[in-house]
């Protein structure tokens, strides 16, 4: 559950147009989301707590994962349109320099156009746009002088990931925020309005008025994640919101070992509370009568995020 990575030496940028055109940072386009699992429509039951709970864990999390963190050193230098080589098919990226400074600046843009770019680092084929917009740097991120901050909008067109598993088709926004005082906390955040995901199984889902923050001390390696946000699906048959009540706490790459989430149609809720990075407990309240239901313990392995 990370979506600030690596190094705060790194920016976040759109990771499949950079990764692409010879970045640094987590070299290859990422692999499509994973499909849905296997749900029960809502309301929230005993039976089918797990899988929703995965779905909106796995939903909140691979949405800001399409934005990755790379650096900008591998940007072409030049105020122009350029086709890239993937090990099949290509890539046009044009970046447009605002003040024609041959450095990436505040008020530049960039649109990436992928044409069957396929990977075979990542066995993934990747079609459609990609777009960064609104950019505003303060100091300079890209040197790791602190404090820096980088905001800008990634916009997803149609963007068609494809592997061995099936195909999923992005679009929507996403507004990014990374900054750090001192190149020992680092905070990350993402948020948009909406985005939707179409799964080549015929499943559709939607993340809408969606945040994640996140903020990481590179001393210790400990990251707190926030998030919330309305997650639909097709196979569930409706909504649900959820929102962070305790941030989610892990250290490295291990699971959070605390955290509390409660999930909600409106009917029926779940609430998510990390009992350790092993474990976490659902308490299930069927009517939101504020009486739980049924308690159930699961291991961070059975939700397969």
């Amino acid at each position: 559950m990370s979506i600030y990575r690596n190094s705060i030496v790194t920016v976040i940028i759109a990771s499949a147009m950079l990764a692409s055109c010879g970045g640094g940072g987590s070299g290859g386009p990422a692999p499509p989301p994973p499909p849905p699992p296997n749900l029960a429509t809502l309301p929230i039951t005993g039976d089918n707590a797990q899988d929703i709970t995965a779905a909106v864990l796995d939903a909140a999390t691979s949405v800001a994962e399409l934005v990755s963190v790379t650096d900008f050193i591998g940007i072409p230098v030049a105020n122009a349109t350029e086709i890239v080589a993937c090990d099949v098919g290509d890539i046009t990226i044009t970046w447009d320099d605002l003040d024609d400074s041959s450095t990436v600046s505040t008020g530049d843009t960039f649109d990436g156009v992928f044409n069957v770019c396929f990977t075979d680092a990542s066995a993934t084929t990747i079609n459609g746009a990609v777009s960064l917009t609104n950019l505003i740097i303060t100091g300079d991120p890209i040197n790791e002088i602190a404090p820096w901050g980088l905001a800008m909008t990634v916009g997803l067109t149609d963007l068609a990931t494809a592997d061995a598993d099936g195909t999923a088709t992005v679009n929507g926004d996403l507004g990014i925020d990374s900054s750090s005082d001192d190149n020992i906390i680092g905070n990350g955040a993402a948020d948009s309005t909406l985005v939707t995901i179409q799964y080549s199984s015929g499943v559709n889902e939607e993340l809408a008025d969606y945040m994640i923050v996140q903020t990481i001390d590179m001393n210790t390696l400990t990251s707190s994640i926030d998030t919330s946000g309305t997650f639909t699906s097709t196979v569930l048959e409706g909504s649900v919101t959820f929102e962070t009540l305790q941030s989610f706490v892990a250290v490295a790459d291990a699971n959070p070992s605390a955290g509390e989430m409660l999930i909600s149609d409106g009917t029926s809720s779940v609430l998510v509370t990390v009992i350790d990075n092993v474990n976490i407990q659902l308490e299930i309240d069927f009517n939101l009568d504020g009486v739980v239901n049924r308690t159930i313990v699961v291991g961070w392995v059975d939700l397969d995020l």
